[in-house]
């Protein structure tokens, strides 16, 4: 599953994501598309509101899609 995919099952909307973490929308909207281009912050924060390990979140939709 992606980044992509995972926001849209817990029905987390990039704006109201953008505003939790400290990204414009356009900006979070670009790395969503590049997860592998996050900063380490932002992937962690993201993770909390993923309701997942930071870990577990980094392993999993921080990657870039040409590694698997």
């Amino acid at each position: 599953m992606t980044l992509k995919e995972k926001l849209a099952k817990k029905e987390i909307s990039v704006l109201w994501l953008s505003e939790r973490i400290g990204l414009s929308r356009p900006t979070l909207t670009k790395y969503i598309e590049k997860p592998d281009e996050f900063k380490v912050k932002h992937a962690k924060r993201i993770a909390k509101y993923l309701g997942v390990t930071e870990r577990y979140a980094l392993v999993n939709y921080f990657k870039s899609e040409s590694y698997e």
